[in-house]
């Protein structure tokens, strides 16, 4: 593994990931204060570093090695180790081409045998119902025999392939790769929507999520989207406003605002460069159409 000494004993190697970190953070301050192409740098950086973490903290589970990515599972649960790697091979190209990612290594995955333990890895409650999570290079799902209903082996496989997270997750990750960092919550989590609608048919339903109530505002959800009280309606604001940009401006019009992002631009500069329209316009056409796509799902 680049930038791992392989002889080098377990305490060592926690000591240097735990200064590289801790010099990571006293530098944090001061990296705020430096041009945007310089904080995504020191970014690229520190999330190089928290994968390597990763596969050295997980070094002892097994291992599958696909063409793209690493696979690190817990004995005896292979079965599902191979579905999750034949999902993430699948979903792989036709996200990767369409976004311009290129990765230089193997994407590592981990799967984790219970919901304790892949919420136990982020400090989150017992009660939190994620099936996949991508931080830091490092995509992170649940076991699908946690959740998944089927027991034919046939729609068992099904079930994941078209309700499992790799689509979703990987987009994510090749987000943040194609621009270093410099997105916005809601963009991110618009696209990883999107894609996974197009590539499996799943789309967010909430009861909570209907249009016909207050919208938050876009710089609302730039700012506080974890925080905001119905996350329901914020997820799926982030869907439409992306789903918007593809129908109406086409495909290449995403694409083009990770590049504007990609050159260190904030996305209300990113947006109305490639669209052609300011960020006040953008807001109100979206929700309007919208609220249109609303209704005519109703009929």
């Amino acid at each position: 593994m680049p930038g791992i000494v392989q002889n080098t004993d377990a305490a060592g190697m926690h000591r240097f990931l735990g200064i590289t970190l801790a010099a990571f953070i006293v530098l944090a301050a001061f990296f705020v204060k430096l041009p945007n192409a310089v904080r995504s740098a020191a970014y690229t950086v520190f999330r190089e570093g928290l994968k390597q973490k990763a596969l050295w903290t997980t070094r002892h589970m097994e291992t599958l090695n696909g063409e793209h990515f690493i696979v690190r599972y817990t004995e005896g649960n292979e079965a599902d180790a191979q579905l999750v790697l034949a999902a993430a091979e699948k979903f792989y190209s036709p996200i990767a081409e369409k976004y311009g990612y290129a990765g230089r290594s193997k994407i590592p995955v981990i799967v984790y045998p219970s919901r304790a333990e892949l919420n136990r890895n982020f400090g989150w409650q017992a009660n939190e119902s994620a099936m996949g999570v991508y931080w830091t290079g490092v995509i992170r799902v649940l076991s699908p025999n946690v959740w998944v209903t089927e027991e034919d082996p046939h729609f068992y496989r099904e079930e994941f392939m078209n309700a499992g997270p790799m689509a979703h997750e990987f987009t994510h990750l090749v987000v943040d790769y194609v621009t270093a960092g410099n997105y916005t919550r809601w963009f991110t989590e618009g696209i990883a929507q999107y894609e996974e609608y197009k590539l499996t048919g799943f789309e967010f339903q909430d009861m909570e999520a209907s249009l016909d109530q207050p919208l938050y505002r876009l710089d609302e959800m730039d700012m506080y989207f974890d925080n905001l009280p119905n996350q329901p309606l914020a997820y799926r604001q982030s869907y439409l406003a992306v789903r918007y940009v593809a129908e109406v401006y086409g495909e290449a019009s995403i694409k083009n605002i990770l590049k504007s992002l990609a050159q260190n631009n904030k996305i209300d500069r990113a947006i109305p460069e490639v669209l052609g329209v300011k960020m006040e316009t953008f807001e109100k056409n979206y929700q309007h159409w919208s609220r249109e796509q609303e209704k005519l799902r109703k009929l």
